[in-house]
């Protein structure tokens, strides 16, 4: 009967076993236990760390504070120099020295400026060429330009009317007449020729034209290519006289002003009205040049363009 007994106790512990099995579970509790020190843990830290960022907030807002105190004394004290310095004009004499200063750079440089001008014409003037110089340079280009007292284009040129006839006329007299073809009663001048004694004195378009010469006709046959006289030529010598009173000279222009006037029988008159002026000893023409007819001659690359009064 004992036996049975114990048999019995074995089969109560064995049960009371198994009941405390499945009423602890070790693997939960040790969940519980590591979530339970993690949040000390983590408490632990953000307390640590609210407390670092707490004092590094409170220091960098003593420095800050700090900062703005400094900059304030130092407006205070800028603030205090400049009120000094205004209370003691000093901006009104600075302003008036640099005033000054400038006035009297501008005077300096005026000064130096009109210098310079005075010096710049005085190297002009000295550079410029005297009429002499001039006329020994330009006098020439008058050569070519002659009328004969008793042309019929006289009142043109001393009018400034640079007519084709008239043209014609001074190109026929800058020819030579001992180069022409002569026949028994006229004479006959090639159309190359003519032409290129024409284009040597006027700068424009030559065109062929029949035009007087002294009482002369002097006629263009095309048939021919040549101009015919109506009897042989004779150059008279002109009796007018010219004397350079000014000449200008600017870009590729050059213009050439002139007294003239008929010298016959020592007796100088105007050319236009034949009016009698003097008695002419070889005197400039300048003199009386209120009286005498004057003439501006203008040209471009040393051929004539145009004719004045």
């Amino acid at each position: 009967m004992a036996k049975k007994k114990k048999d019995n106790e074995l089969i109560d512990i064995k049960n009371d076993n198994i009941l405390i099995d499945k009423m602890i579970d070790v693997d939960e509790i040790k969940e519980d236990l590591e979530k339970y020190v993690d949040d000390k843990i983590n408490k632990v830290f953000i307390d640590e760390l609210d407390k670092t960022n707490r004092k590094l907030l409170r220091e960098k807002s003593k420095k800050i504070f700090v900062k703005n105190i400094v900059i304030i004394i130092l407006l205070l004290i800028i603030g205090f120099l400049v009120y000094l310095l205004y209370s003691n004009n000093y901006f009104d004499k600075l302003l008036n020295k640099n005033s000054n200063q400038i006035e009297e750079k501008s005077d300096v440089k005026k000064e130096s400026e009109e210098k310079n001008e005075k010096v710049d014409e005085k190297e002009k003037i000295a550079k410029e060429p005297t009429l002499d110089e001039l006329k020994k340079e330009y006098a020439s280009l008058l050569d070519n330009y002659i009328i004969h007292e008793k042309s019929s284009y006289l009142h043109d040129f001393y009018t400034g009317k640079l007519t084709d006839d008239l043209k014609n006329y001074l190109t026929l007299n800058s020819i030579n007449f001992d180069s022409l073809s002569k026949e028994d009663d006229y004479e006959i001048i090639q159309n190359d020729t003519f032409k290129l004694a024409y284009e040597k004195l006027f700068d424009d378009n030559y065109s062929p034209k029949t035009f007087d010469y002294n009482d002369n006709t002097i006629r263009y046959v095309n048939a021919m290519s040549s101009y015919i006289t109506e009897k042989l030529l004779n150059k008279e010598e002109s009796n007018i006289k010219r004397e350079i009173k000014n000449i200008k000279v600017s870009d590729d222009k050059i213009i050439i002003t002139t007294i003239e006037g008929i010298v016959i029988d020592s007796k100088l008159y105007n050319i236009l009205n034949n009016e009698e002026i003097d008695e002419y000893n070889n005197d400039s023409l300048l003199k009386y040049s209120d009286n005498l007819n004057k003439v501006t001659y203008s040209f471009k690359n040393n051929k004539l363009t145009n004719l004045e009064k």
